[in-house]
């Protein structure tokens, strides 16, 4: 299980709500960062590859260019 499926579980409704925004807060920023690394990696990928999965290097741009909290 990783800290991103941890966060992404509920808190106990008796938790206190900082706690509560602190987790929200935290999981936002992982998934930023999980965002970031899936945008790095397709950016490596070659044309071949990016043809296999229906991608120009076009779209790759496009979605690159995108900051991270824009999925």
């Amino acid at each position: 299980m990783t800290i991103l499926s941890l966060l992404q579980q509920p808190l106990p409704a008796h938790a206190p709500r900082p706690l509560q925004a602190l987790t929200a807060m935290v999981g936002r920023v992982l998934s930023w960062q999980d965002v970031h690394c899936q945008r790095k990696h397709l950016a490596e990928l070659d044309d071949r590859m990016l043809a296999d999965i229906g991608l120009t290097r076009a779209d790759v741009a496009y979605e690159i260019a995108k900051p991270v909290w824009r999925l």
